[in-house]
């Protein structure tokens, strides 16, 4: 944008902080996350939330439709988890703020009201699906379907009916190379989770930009690092399930961005976006944080390492959760150069020098 910033820097700054193994279940189940990252940082060739946040910046436009498909459902609690839903929430309110967007949610049925609530607590007030256009900074949420045998033509009829222009998941399980689901425990959860693979693998074959954000590797998108996943991750090649095909998740992303949390990798994502804009508002505050882990929890999601209705995600604390925003903040007010011009931010992401 010609105004001296370096968004590559910022980058590199955000991968490293949402990528410090800090959470109670990269501690105690020894996550090898710095491995992983290296891979998908292989594949992406550069920081992980630069290269997700450019590939949005080239595809996503005024009034554009952006898929976020979340919700991970807690075998042991039939409830989805605090990760996920609320970094959706966040990823649809920096792409509504900055670009005009307009976030579809797309979870299982179960998962509806807390995706509601996250988005809602994130200033985007549910419309129905064909209500979507008639109004600014709104959202819509749909069910996607458990059978296996439907989801390919409601992948094709939902993509049909609203035309994205990305598609992202986040903390959503993935199906392995034997189609089956998985919790990071080993367990099949295929019963119970929305076949929204299809989904996923249907955009990818229209050409539609595919980001995939996971902390384990048994996400939607992990495909990218299938091969480390595999080797590295309890379970990741032989699951406890009778599939024994592993947890790794098959399908790859045009992007795939491993975290701590979930979450913290949609946080990075809208850091990006929120440096390269110039506007901090795209990236909630520490404040908003505590917000949306509320609702979370006030909705029915629980903490999958306490299994409690706390506010906790990934067994970390609010404040820690609220910590990790106020980082990540801070490099974007300490980064970023005020611009609404549009296509000067557009040409800063690849270098490009624009008039000032």
């Amino acid at each position: 944008m010609g105004s001296g910033i370096d968004l590559g820097r910022i980058a590199e700054a955000v991968d490293h902080l949402i990528t410090a193994p800090i959470s109670n279940w990269t501690i105690l189940k020894g996550i090898p996350l710095g491995e992983l990252y290296a891979a998908a940082r292989r594949h992406a060739g550069g920081p992980l939330t630069l290269a997700a946040a450019r590939l949005l910046v080239d595809r996503v436009k005024p009034s554009d439709t952006v898929l976020l498909i979340s919700g991970f459902i807690m075998r042991d609690y039939q409830r989805p988890e605090t990760d996920g839903p609320i970094g959706a929430a966040v990823l649809a309110r920096a792409l509504a703020l900055g670009f005009g967007a307009r976030p579809v949610g797309v979870s299982e049925a179960a998962a509806t009201d807390v995706m509601s609530a996250c988005f809602a607590a994130a200033g985007l007030p549910r419309a129905a699906l064909v209500d979507l256009p008639r109004g600014r900074h709104q959202c819509a949420i749909v069910p996607f379907t458990l059978d296996e045998g439907e989801a390919d033509t409601a992948a094709k009829k939902l993509l049909d009916e609203v035309d994205p222009s990305a598609v992202i998941a986040i903390e959503r399980p993935g199906a392995n190379r034997r189609g089956r689901y998985h919790g990071g425990g080993g367990f099949d959860i295929s019963a119970f989770t929305a076949k929204t693979d299809a989904l996923f693998a249907e955009a990818k074959a229209r050409g539609i930009a595919t980001i995939g954000i996971g902390d384990l590797g048994n996400e939607l998108g992990m495909g990218t690092i299938a091969d480390e996943v595999r080797v590295l991750v309890p379970q990741g090649e032989r699951c406890q399930c009778p599939c024994q095909g592993g947890i790794a998740a098959a399908l790859a992303a045009d992007v795939a961005i491993i975290a701590n949390i979930s979450n913290w990798g949609a946080y990075g994502v809208a850091a990006c976006l929120a440096a390269g804009l110039g506007d901090e508002s795209i990236l909630h505050t520490a404040d908003d944080e505590g917000r949306f882990i509320d609702a979370c929890v006030a909705a029915g999601a629980v903490d999958p390492v306490g299994g409690q209705l706390r506010a906790y995600v990934d067994g970390t604390d609010r404040a820690t959760n609220a910590a990790m925003v106020e980082l990540l903040g801070s490099l974007v007010r300490l980064g970023a150069r005020p611009t609404r011009d549009v296509e000067q931010y557009r040409a800063s992401w690849h270098g490009r020098q624009h008039p000032s």
